[in-house]
């Protein structure tokens, strides 16, 4: 079977220039992990998500050399990083999308996109080749409805 098969159809996105404070709003309103981000014409341009909000709000200096967050620097009080947010919560969402995010073809095999799963865990975009139009989206639960919908 093909991704085609379990994704999600006109799945919901954020255009590119929306603000960081826009997307990360819908992510959380809708509980997604993240979001594809598309252009006027719906043109997949990247994906954001909450790994990426994360990346924004935390400095860089705070994750050198560690996978892990040393957030010593916020102590008792979330404030460093609610003024972090504040300070880039106005940039379009596009300049900060993840433009190398893994896609899918429709017709990608859905083990490829299982496998990808168990590298990435993350929602992945399905975007037709030919036009670079968002087809839809395949999510954990797209995923994981499709293994248990056969036992």
């Amino acid at each position: 079977m093909e991704c085609a098969a379990i994704m999600t159809t006109n799945p919901p996105t954020v255009r590119e220039t929306d603000s960081v404070a826009t997307a990360a709003a819908k992510l959380i309103a809708e509980k997604h992990l993240a979001l594809p981000v598309v252009d006027a014409e719906g043109r997949y341009v990247g994906m954001f998500g909450t790994d990426d909000l994360m990346r924004l709000v935390v400095p860089r200096v705070a994750i050198a050399g560690n996978v892990d967050a040393n957030l010593r620097f916020v102590g008792d009080n979330p404030a460093a990083l609610t003024d972090r947010f504040k300070d880039l919560k106005q940039q379009q969402v596009g300049a900060v999308a993840d433009k190398n995010a893994i896609v899918l073809a429709p017709d990608t095999p859905q083990i490829e996109a299982f496998r990808i799963f168990c590298r990435s865990r993350t929602s992945l975009a399905v975007v037709d080749p030919k036009t670079r139009k968002l087809a839809g989206l395949v999510s954990y639960w797209d995923v994981m409805g499709a293994i248990t919908a056969g036992a």
